[in-house]
Formats: structure tokens, C-alpha cells, sequence
């Protein structure tokens, strides 16, 4: 019986750790998410194509020429949010000043918050997402580092002038889940 009894014991602790290694191996010989087979969004005219390589050529700049890059386009959502900013951009102060303290002297006017109310504001989203101001879209691409087997989303967040000239703002970029509903939203179209 005592015997019986140590076996059970050794069991127990043993079976979680070779759980977790059966569970690790599984992970190992799982294939990483890939990018869809297919552009989802084609750029269809010639400005999208200049947007489109524009971007390409930023992250190839950035993170150099050994970066694998896939399926480029220009995320639809976003550039109808652009398109809208641009038929209706916000009216100048009359008086040429600066928009930065018009924004922080109506900030001033809000209640202030109680001590919860303020960690519930400053805490960190649980997933990142990217932010976009209103005169910015995204070229969306699905991209592969070297030195890292993992497909990204990456999103070039970009702005375009009434001329037409481009400027990069920024990249996000967050690996492909396995599950698409962990993305956060915005990431993709």
C-alpha cells in the first residue's frame, strides 16, 4: 500500500512537468501562422501603387534589405478616414495660435478624475494598437525579419500632403497570431 502510494505521489508531480514539455513539443512542430495566399487588397490605381511602394520602400529602409515583405496594400478604413479628413479638415484658430494650447487649455476645463478613475486611464491597454491622427492612413504588409521565423503585421502609418508628397509617421507591428481574433483592433482591414 505504501508503495501504491508513492507511485501516486510521483504522478502527481510528475505529470504537469511532462504535460508542459508534451505541450512545448506540440508548439515546436506546430507551423507558424503564414500570410494569406492572396493580396486582400490589391493596390488598384496608379496613386495607390506610388503609396503602396512608397511604404515598401520605407520599411526597407528602416529595417534593411534583407526584410521578406508581403501583399503591401493600403488599408481600406483608413484611407476612407483620410479622405474624410481631407474634405473636411479642421477649421485654423483665427488668431494663428498655436493648436497645441487650445487643446491643453480645454483639457484644463475637465473634472478631475479620482485616484481610481486615473490608474484606470493610465493603465496600458491589454493589446497595442495603432493610433492614427486624423491626416494619417496605413499601407498594411505582411512582413518576415531576418533572424526571425515569424510573419508581422506591420503597418506603415503615413500622411500625404495636397500635392501628393508622402511622409512616413511611423510602423506598427505585431506578430501574426494564431488565433485572428488576438489582433487588436485596426491592424489589419
Amino acid at each position: 500500500m505504501k508503495a501504491l502510494g508513492i507511485a501516486l505521489a510521483l504522478m502527481m508531480f510528475t505529470a504537469p512537468a511532462g504535460f508542459a514539455k508534451t505541450a512545448a513539443a506540440e508548439m515546436a512542430i506546430m507551423p507558424l501562422p503564414q500570410p494569406p495566399a492572396a493580396n486582400p487588397h490589391p493596390p488598384q490605381s496608379p496613386d495607390e501603387r506610388r503609396r503602396v511602394d512608397f511604404a515598401v520602400q520605407e520599411i526597407v529602409a528602416y529595417y534593411g534589405p534583407r526584410v521578406e515583405i508581403r501583399h503591401p496594400h493600403v488599408i481600406p478604413w483608413s484611407w476612407h478616414k483620410f479622405q474624410n479628413y481631407l474634405k473636411n479638415p479642421p477649421p485654423l484658430p483665427t488668431d494663428k495660435s498655436d493648436p497645441q494650447v487650445i487643446i491643453e487649455a480645454q483639457s484644463a476645463k475637465m473634472e478631475p478624475l479620482s485616484p481610481a478613475q486615473d490608474m484606470v486611464r493610465a493603465a496600458p491597454p491589454e493589446r497595442p494598437a495603432p493610433q492614427l491622427k486624423a491626416d494619417e492612413f496605413m499601407v498594411h504588409a505582411y512582413v518576415r525579419f531576418p533572424n526571425d521565423p515569424r510573419w508581422h503585421h506591420l503597418d506603415v502609418i503615413l500622411s500625404e500632403d495636397a500635392s501628393g508628397h508622402l511622409t512616413r509617421r511611423n510602423f506598427f507591428s505585431i506578430p501574426i497570431p494564431s488565433d485572428p481574433g488576438q489582433l487588436p483592433h485596426g491592424v489589419v482591414c
